[in-house]
């Protein structure tokens, strides 16, 4: 079975003082026999300096034409899982029929597909780099309204075309081989390129096919759920943001 196609008409549905005169001077411009005191705070403005860069827009992405956003990405977020999505065009369909997405998200294989859980699945999900899957599913619903885990919040990007092609071409590098490994309901799982461990979840994995849009988002700093959704709300909030209309279901 081959990996289904997005073609270009598709838009996507897939875990954060001491006395008054001395705040006053900064201890590293003090004059003091102690010079490695200076060495902490300097390299704390760096890590600050550096962080603020990471989660800023990816300007070499970017689109080069000025023209309006033309694709629309929704993220789903609930307690455990990120889920991608995107509008399917389907221009010969009824105005009534609802609305179909096509949705990517990312998960450990043992866990999810083998039913390895419990205690000792949660040490080597996140402890031992083990193998991982690809969601790739076809939905009338988005995760964030379907998830059996709420609460759950969804956010909408609108990105130039350039920037949506882009995002599908890293979505289909995450697959290793495009013979599926299961299917549930109406979901496809292939293995990932990846592996699965704490520094590389579904939220990472969001995070990293994210900026590859170019949307100002750190993959480092998406190490659960808090941490992306603060990243995704920022984002969101951008003024170079401005989402289209999603169709209700």
């Amino acid at each position: 079975m081959s990996l289904p196609t997005m073609e270009a008409g598709v838009r996507i549905a897939l875990h954060h003082f001491g006395t008054a005169e001395k705040c006053l001077r900064p201890t590293c411009l003090v004059r003091t026999r102690n010079k490695t005191a200076c060495v902490p705070i300097l390299t704390g403005i760096l890590f600050l300096f550096l962080t603020a860069a990471c989660t800023s827009p990816v300007e070499s992405l970017r689109a080069a034409s000025p023209g309006p956003p033309a694709r629309t990405i929704l993220v789903s977020l609930d307690t455990w899982h990120a889920m991608i999505a995107f509008p399917i065009d389907e221009p010969d369909r009824s105005s009534s029929a609802p609305p179909q997405y096509e949705e990517w998200g990312y998960a450990e294989r043992a866990w999810y597909l083998e039913g390895r859980q419990g205690l000792g699945g949660i040490v080597r999900a996140l402890f031992w780099p083990s193998e991982g899957v690809v969601e790739v599913g076809h939905y009338d619903r988005v995760w964030a309204d379907r998830t059996p885990q709420p609460p759950a919040e969804l956010f909408t990007f609108s990105v130039s075309d350039e920037a949506y092609q882009r995002l599908k071409r890293h979505l289909r590098e995450t697959i290793a081989d495009k013979t599926p490994l299961a299917s549930f309901d109406r979901s496809v799982f292939y293995p990932a390129a990846r592996n699965y461990h704490l520094f590389h979840t579904c939220h990472q994995y969001a995070a990293h096919a994210l900026r590859a849009a170019g949307l100002p988002l750190s993959p480092f700093w998406a190490f659960h759920r808090t941490s992306l959704a603060w990243q995704l709300k920022r984002a969101a909030q951008s003024p170079e943001n401005h989402p289209a209309t999603v169709p209700s279901a």
